[in-house]
């Protein structure tokens, strides 16, 4: 089979000819038909210890269909169509069992990290990985549903609580996650408050639901939340940027009682600055504001998401397209917007 092969880390992706993969008892074996291209492959392959070993085959965001089975798997059938759970977990600890699996006691990684991912014609996934496709969602749907949708239906419902009325401010909106926050929120009832940078991202914005604007290019950052919320703040800040700056923004817009939400990573290693924020103790107690650490979904969650697809109230955003022999120019594209945060939407490798 054909796929993207990352030699080690930091290395440029090769398409080479390899041996389709082998499955086990608790296994699938996965034709892959479209796999997402995004800022977190950027980051692992060139974070230093999040791939196990090498060579490997990145890729996590996949929808295909199954070919086949091992022994043991009940679940899906060949033929079935799926898309994937990220984290490779064991489905028995305390937070597996409770719902939590981002949190397993014996995490073996993640796919495309932990094991080879779907930057390739095939792809074996463990049964417990895979979440099955309704009729109704495309292949590229829910390739964008498993991870891009999926975690703004975690982090407003589950992190930033959001309720109707709510004003939310939403950082780093015109991104591939954060598209679909902008939606997840408006489905939430919140007036939404999307910060960007860039007219292009803005307006896509707009388009897909935000209230109100902020061009973070123009300064005094807060002062523009504040403005907007007739002084007041925000009930909920979503960043999805997550330098030292945005978080310091986001703190700094919460309303009394609001609720701060971290969904991007931006490691040193990676983008050479430590995303770090001052908490003032007193003032976060006075005004007893909470910080949340939102860290992807678990599987119900992704079935949850595939409904609302299915149901035309969410729209997976797509802006490019990449055969598998283009996938050093998707990685590249991923790769041009990471100094300025995860603002362009989802690219797909067909």
């Amino acid at each position: 089979m054909r796929a993207m092969i990352l030699e080690r880390c930091g290395a440029p992706l090769t398409l080479k000819d390899v041996p389709a993969p082998k499955i086990g008892p608790n296994d699938a074996l996965i034709r892959v038909r479209v796999c997402g291209v995004g800022l977190t492959v950027v980051s692992m392959i060139a974070t230093r210890g999040r791939i196990t070993s090498f060579p490997r085959i990145p890729g996590h965001e996949i929808a295909g269909e199954v070919v086949e089975i091992g022994s043991e798997v009940r679940t899906v059938k060949v033929g079935s169509r799926v898309t994937n759970h990220y984290y490779l977990t064991c489905g028995n600890c305390r937070y597996c069992r409770s719902g939590r699996e981002t949190l397993c006691e014996n995490l073996r990684g993640n796919v495309g990290s932990g094991c080879d991912g779907g930057y390739a014609e095939y792809v074996a996934l463990p049964e417990r990985n895979l979440v099955p496709v309704p009729d109704g969602v495309t292949d590229l749907e829910a390739s964008v549903a498993s991870d891009a949708i999926a975690t703004p239906y975690h982090a407003c419902h589950k992190e930033a609580q959001i309720s109707p009325g709510d004003d939310v401010l939403i950082i780093g909106a015109g991104g591939g996650v954060g598209i679909h926050m902008v939606q997840m929120a408006r489905l939430c009832g919140a007036r939404v408050i999307a910060a960007e940078v860039g007219e292009e991202k803005l307006e896509l914005a707009r388009r897909m639901g935000a209230d109100q604007l902020i061009d973070a290019r123009r300064g005094e950052f807060v002062k523009q939340v504040k403005a907007l919320t007739g002084g007041r703040g925000v009930d909920a800040a979503i960043d999805m940027v997550a330098n030292s700056e945005t978080l310091q923004a986001s703190l700094a817009s919460l309303a009394p009682g609001g609720r701060m939400v971290i969904i991007g990573s931006r490691p040193k290693a990676v983008f050479g600055a430590d995303p770090v924020f001052t908490v003032n103790p007193h003032e976060h107690l006075r005004q007893a504001q909470e910080i949340h650490g939102s860290r992807y979904v678990n599987n119900e969650e992704i079935m949850r998401t595939l409904q609302l697809v299915k149901q035309k109230r969410i729209q997976a955003v797509v802006n490019r397209h990449f055969s598998a022999g283009r996938g050093r120019a998707g990685a590249r594209a991923a790769t041009e917007e990471r100094d300025c945060g995860p603002r362009g939407a989802h690219r797909r490798i067909m």
